[in-house]
């Protein structure tokens, strides 16, 4: 029944930032500019329909894991791994990932403000081009769509990604662009909580009402049917489509790179997990949906591009057909500059919450050396040219993403166990979860791996002109190698800080979550613990008596999500004497000496003056009995003197 209150609570501001900022996430990059240019390369609805059913099934589960884990440990993607330890080096694996996607947008940040101050001094967009580029004759000869075509895509490396020693006055600008902002996102993510939220609650609504009126005046409704051709669905037969959706079905669901772990115990942290992955998801497929129509409607005529640069070519091509005046390819360019802000803010936000927990006091001069490294890092992708733009873009950071999720759905639900997460998610809710939820996780591996494999090996069976270097196999090869590298070495510091004696011991002991692990407040961590230890015959199993790794044999079974365990398991507990956890210990010896003092002294009762809650209540019936005593003893006293006098 929804009553006023219910509606009140509902309306309350804290909920409205936190879906505004969900508005704004889903209004960055990916799905302004990444989702609009896979449509054009493997057809428009057919990209929808797969990263539909992907954010369906993949994105949903991952959300749900990062928001809950991130809500209940209040930690970053690093720090999340005290559940499990060995496994640390998948959160510096997410960490990299958010590192690369911010040298890539930063790019793309700074190409549209260059072309909002280039536009601004053309009276005509892009009319220099045409002076600049002489098309070959074959060119010429076909119709004017493959010469605009050729234009667009030649403007580009004639000015803004033209060579150093051709074009210096582009590059110079396109430097400084790059140092500036890199300058000013660290003052604004030092205190990302508040500035940052206050941010995306103007951006979000802000780009939207530009996309509703760039849309409303320059759009065609005719365009929109080339969303769907019949020879677009012919790509299914090809796997970087179905590896495509997978990956920028993470990438819109902000999975990729631990922004939603960060986002746990800040932006989300009064939002019940389960709805908000329901609604997150569902306004990253609205807005993916409503991206890709908008650019289908006011690109130009023709085949689109299916470059990286894709957007940027789709205004040149339509403000040369139709002639537009500079208004309408600056508010496209200012939409894309708000656009790629946000996308900024998402990307640094998991990196910088890393540097502030490990930094100390001194985490803003960690930050800013970030920065200097991450502008040299743009700095040097623009000299090596747009090629190594798209390694990076749609080779090495797609292979990254779909391994750090296996590697972490699958530590989280197969080691940490899948009984103890749904018991952890029902302390967050206060209600059980559906069993369909155990298995939509245990089915994301199962969905990514054939996947990223068919598409890994399809890049070396791809016939190659051996004059070229083969960039894209070498990008593969040295993914896997800094994979293995970053898993490793942290599993191997993760192991040699366990407390035990023996290798074989702290190799188990990695495997184990750290005593740390668990709500930072204390209070919140005790009821974590007491909803575990001591919950009766219907509470879910103590977290330190789950089933280990290779045990999935006996009452684990998914139709079986809130057993209770057998008496056998109770009686292992009752023999404990020892846990990783100090929390746990003291519970223990609490329980062990309040049995051994009921046994030896069965007639004595405990003593009232320890339990807080009867000392009001004996005091009142003291002084009720005090008084009563009294009355009595004045009418008896006063009865004996009547019966004197008589």
């Amino acid at each position: 029944m929804i009553t006023f209150g219910n509606f009140k609570n509902l309306l309350s501001w804290r909920k409205i930032g936190c879906h505004l900022c969900t508005l704004a996430v889903a209004l960055s990059f990916n799905n302004t500019w990444r989702t609009p240019r896979e449509a054009f390369r493997y057809g428009g609805l057919q990209s929808l329909l797969l990263i539909t059913v992907a954010s369906a099934l993949v994105a949903v589960p991952v959300v749900l894991l990062h928001l809950a884990v991130g809500q209940l440990s209040q930690q970053d993607a690093v720090g999340i791994w005290k559940a499990v330890p060995f496994f640390k080096g998948v959160g510096f694996l997410r960490l990299l990932i958010s590192f690369l996607c911010s040298i890539y947008s930063m790019l793309y940040l700074a190409l549209s403000v260059m072309y909002i101050f280039h536009t601004l001094n053309n009276s005509i967009s892009y009319g220099n081009c045409a002076e600049l580029l002489h098309p070959p004759t074959e060119t010429i000869e076909d119709s004017d769509d493959v010469q605009l075509t050729y234009n667009v895509t030649a403007c580009l490396k004639e000015t803004f990604l033209a060579p150093v020693d051709d074009r210096p006055e582009y590059y110079v600008a396109l430097a400084f662009i790059v140092i500036v902002f890199w300058i000013v996102f660290p003052f604004i993510l030092y205190n990302p909580v508040k500035l940052m939220k206050r941010m995306l609650y103007v951006l979000g609504p802000l780009v939207l009402l530009l996309a509703i009126i760039i849309v409303s005046v320059i759009g065609n409704k005719q365009k929109v049917e080339l969303l769907s051709k019949v020879a677009d669905w012919k790509n299914y037969v090809q796997p970087s489509i179905w590896h495509g959706a997978l990956v920028q079905a993470l990438l819109t669901s902000q999975t990729a790179g631990g922004y939603l772990i960060s986002s746990g115990e800040s932006i989300y942290a009064d939002l019940d997990v389960q709805w908000n992955s329901l609604i997150f998801v569902a306004t990253n497929i609205v807005a993916s949906w409503a991206a890709v129509l908008f650019w289908f409607a006011i690109g130009g005529e023709g085949d689109k591009e299916t470059g990286n640069l894709a957007v940027l070519m789709e205004i040149y091509k339509v403000s040369v057909e139709k002639n537009l005046s500079k208004a309408w390819p600056l508010l496209c360019f200012a939409m894309l500059t708000l656009s790629g802000i946000i996308t900024m803010l998402t990307f640094l936000h998991p990196l910088y919450d890393r540097y502030r927990r490990v930094g100390g006091y001194k985490w803003r001069h960690v930050s800013m050396g970030s920065s200097a490294v991450s502008a040299v890092g743009v700095i040097a992708l623009v000299s090596v040219g747009g090629h190594g733009l798209e390694v990076v873009e749609d080779v090495v950071v797609p292979f990254l993403v779909s391994v750090a999720t296996v590697l972490e759905i699958s530590a989280f639900v197969f080691i940490y166990g899948w009984k103890v997460l749904v018991e952890d998610i029902e302390f967050l809710t206060g209600r059980k979860i559906k069993k369909i939820w155990v298995m939509s996780w245990c089915a994301v591996p199962g969905i990514i791996v054939p996947v990223a494999l068919w598409w890994t090996i399809s890049w070396f069976i791809k016939k190659q002109n051996w004059t070229e270097a083969p960039w894209e196999k070498a990008a593969v090869v040295s993914s896997v190698c800094v994979i293995f590298i970053l898993f490793f070495t942290f599993a191997a510091v993760s192991v040699s800080k366990q407390v035990q004696y023996d290798f074989i011991g702290k190799l188990k002991s990695s495997f184990s979550p750290s005593r740390h692990w668990g709500p930072r407040d204390p209070i919140t961590h005790h009821y974590w613990l007491a909803s575990r230890e001591e919950g009766g015959q219907s509470a879910p199993p103590t977290r330190y008596q789950r089933r280990q790794l290779g045990q999935f044999s006996g009452s684990s079974s998914f139709n079986d999500v809130s057993s209770s365990y057998s008496i056998k398991e109770m009686q292992v507990i009752a023999k404990k004497r020892r846990s990783n956890s100090d929390d746990w210990l003291v519970l223990y010896r609490k329980h062990y000496i309040a049995e051994l003092c009921h046994k030896r002294c069965e007639t004595r009762k405990r003593s009232k003056s320890l339990d807080w809650a009867v000392l009001p209540r004996l005091k009142l019936q003291s002084k009720y009995h005090s008084r009563k005593n009294i009355r009595i003893k004045e009418t008896s006293f006063n009865a004996f003197c009547s019966s004197d006098k008589q």
